[in-house]
């Protein structure tokens, strides 16, 4: 996220969003106009994006301020960039996008003098409907997008505004070429596993030949860790799932009612562009409501549903509750000065990182040298000579997995183990007790889930 003026009262603010798989940073430009962010982005075979947003204010008209306009423009277009990618909020009402002219005839008018930087720095304008429309006011085009190269904008939508705005959203497609690794997600549909046949075929193994004492602890759990997963592959179905850029985590689900409204709605924003029909933005008006008030009632609902199952599975409330926290968590600014608390703040990770380590290592433990002493030998007052693990005790902790929770480092999700444990605590209780007979541990056993 790159921000300008979010946190003070200057200007109007900016807000600009880059995905994560996207290699960006900012750029600093010398012109001295108010509100702008530029951001870079690799490209391949050495070729460079830059991305520009701009916000320039209706109220002030003055030469000056729109001198540094178009010399920041002109920056832009000179630093040497393979791809530019100018847009924002103009504020140009008088110039007709479709002629590339204005209705005066004034040529050091500001509108002209902003043609005239546009077409000196050889910048393609796509923009050419009305961007902005407001009750009887005629519509406008203020929000423009600047590419060095015509063909760099496809799929440019004017969607319906968002709330009450009288902006439309534009949607399009910028055509470059990058190399975004973005593999598909095999997911395991635990939900829809068939486990009646998964426990049918586990009843057929006669699990007291296959698990021999005279073979390893190990060989005898990696026996049963592979069977497991081999009848999973077969009785559990799979979802090929794809991070798709912008998606939005913990969103609720929309029904086909409410999708049907809000289709409704940007057709009609489209109608309200092309016809000034006062009936047709009144139609516009109920729906935009009416969506509204359907989307708040399946947030409603969504909600009441996390809450109802809190305790059974809290970590999907907290996940929801922690999506619409407007702070992200990290390390603030800390003093360069640990014992000094009037030393100068840095802000820099790599200084916050050396300024930690060195903390941490002063309240190490400083080992005395020498030889390490040995501990006092405890008397054993009783001592358990024999312990069997049946299978009752193996049943009794399988039953309190929670089917919600990730597996463990044995890679058996607790679903899995949930719905089989009458077939699979037979061959756990063989291999616990050759464990406990044995005094080891299998090395895949170590951390399982169970």
């Amino acid at each position: 996220m790159y921000e300008k003026n979010l946190e003070t009262d200057e200007g109007r603010g900016l807000l600009l969003y880059i995905d994560s798989n996207l290699e960006s940073t900012e750029v600093n430009m010398e012109a001295q106009f108010q509100e702008n962010i530029f951001i870079k982005i690799k490209l391949n075979q050495n070729d460079k994006l830059l991305i520009g947003l701009i916000y320039r204010s209706p109220s002030n008209n003055t030469k000056e301020y729109n001198d540094k306009l178009t010399e920041l423009i002109s920056e832009a277009t000179q630093k040497g960039f393979s791809h530019i990618l100018i847009m924002g909020d103009f504020n140009y009402p008088a110039i007709d996008w479709e002629i590339w002219n204005t209705k005066g005839e004034n040529e050091n008018s500001i509108e002209n003098r902003f043609l005239d930087s546009i077409q000196e720095n050889f910048l393609f304008q796509h923009t050419i409907k009305p961007t902005r429309w407001r009750g009887t006011d005629t519509p406008h085009t203020l929000d423009l997008i600047l590419t060095n190269e015509e063909e760099m904008i496809s799929n440019l939508e004017y969607m319906s505004p968002l709330g009450k705005s009288d902006h439309c959203v534009l949607s399009f497609d910028y055509n470059c070429y990058i190399n975004i690794k973005n593999k598909p997600r095999i997911a395991k549909l635990y939900d829809h596993g068939n486990y009646h046949d998964f426990k049918l075929e586990l009843d057929k193994i006669n699990w007291q030949e296959e698990i021999k004492d005279d073979f390893s602890v190990d060989t005898n759990w990696k026996y049963f860790l592979t069977t497991l997963n081999e009848l999973e592959q077969r009785f559990v179905p799979t979802k090929k799932k794809m991070t798709q850029i912008g998606k939005k985590k913990n969103a609720f689900p929309v029904d086909k009612k409410t999708r049907e409204l809000i289709k409704r709605k940007n057709i009609l924003s489209k109608k309200i562009v092309t016809n000034q029909d006062p009936e047709i933005r009144a139609e516009y008006n109920r729906v935009r409501n009416k969506t509204k008030s359907s989307v708040n009632k399946l947030k409603k609902k969504f909600e009441k549903g996390l809450s109802e199952n809190a305790k059974a599975n809290p970590k999907a409330i907290w996940s929801y509750v922690k999506s619409k926290s407007k702070t992200r968590e990290g390390i603030g600014d800390l003093h360069t000065d640990p014992d000094d608390t009037k030393s100068p703040k840095t802000d820099d990770d790599k200084e916050k990182a050396e300024i930690l380590s060195e903390y941490f290592a002063s309240v190490f433990t400083q080992e005395p040298d020498g030889e390490i002493p040995v501990p006092n030998s405890i008397n054993i007052a009783n001592e358990l000579t024999e312990l069997k693990i049946n299978k009752d005790m193996i049943m009794k902790h399988l039953k309190k997995l929670k089917i919600d929770k990730s597996p463990g480092p044995d890679k058996l999700h607790p679903r899995l183990l949930r719905e089989t444990m009458e077939s699979i605590a037979e061959p756990l209780s063989l291999i616990f007790n050759q464990s406990l007979n044995e005094k080891t541990v299998p090395k895949r056993m170590e951390e399982c889930t169970c």
